[in-house]
């Protein structure tokens, strides 16, 4: 099983909330208000990984391996935003547990292998905001924590491609569905806001997008011969079936 070599590596890697986080050195003079909002903004996000759980151990209920895995991916969800909730206390800015039910974010459901391939991508994301967000804050302890949540969201990344790269080799006729998904995934990262007034150029004009589809590709068929420009999926989503 995936979920055994999973749990070893993830377990050597993983932070411990009383030991590696020195709340006493919280430096609150150095936070703006704006800062502050970030810090609540994402403590918030982290609580998506409550409905993801359930949605996943419910569409791969068959699945006693990822489901395993979910249960160590949760865990490290929920400290992510448990260190979060405890900085904010230590600022004075503690969230009421009144409010976490409201602050609870529901994704759509989603067809399994769907599931998967946002889900790859969303840590990737995470771990990208993160480590932009480490980089940038001018409290150090803050700093920390943005740092270490960055390098456990790459972590949860490489364990989804593990999964999601397993799943097209079982299912190889879903690989176009998950390209097409993933590439609609990149692109609405990387799109302009809709108020510039700026259309993105179409996909099959842009070679930026087409290396990108060539190197998720090269993760998840190894053996399989690159595709063509002519061969791209088209940009809409669409779902690629259950596992």
């Amino acid at each position: 099983m995936l979920y055994d070599q999973l749990f070893v590596s993830m377990e050597r890697a993983r932070w411990d909330l009383s030991r590696d986080i020195d709340f006493d050195a919280i430096e609150p003079a150095r936070l703006t208000p704006r800062w502050i909002d970030t810090v609540r903004e994402v403590c918030a996000f982290q609580l998506a990984s409550l409905r993801a759980s359930e949605m996943f151990l419910g569409g791969f209920r068959t699945d006693v391996d990822f489901c395993s895995f979910v249960s160590v991916w949760f865990y490290e969800e929920m400290e992510h935003h448990l260190v979060l909730r405890k900085y904010l206390e230590h600022l004075g800015e503690a969230l009421e547990e009144t409010e976490l039910p409201r602050l609870r974010v529901s994704p759509d459901e989603a067809p399994a292998i769907d599931a998967l391939t946002l889900r790859f991508f969303g840590e990737q994301r995470l771990a990208q905001r993160y480590a932009a967000l480490a980089a940038t804050v001018p409290e150090r302890v803050l700093g920390r924590i943005f740092t270490i949540l960055a390098a456990g969201e790459g972590r949860h990344a490489a364990a989804y491609a593990t999964y999601l790269r397993r799943a097209v080799e079982r299912h190889p006729a879903a690989l176009p569905g998950v390209l097409r998904l993933g590439l609609w995934t990149m692109r609405g990262a990387d799109e302009p806001a809709a108020d510039t007034g700026r259309a993105p150029a179409p996909l099959r004009e842009d070679r930026h997008y087409i290396r990108r589809m060539q190197g998720l590709y090269r993760l998840l068929a190894p053996d399989a011969t690159i595709v063509v420009e002519e061969e791209l999926p088209a940009l809409r989503p669409a779902a690629a079936g259950a596992l």
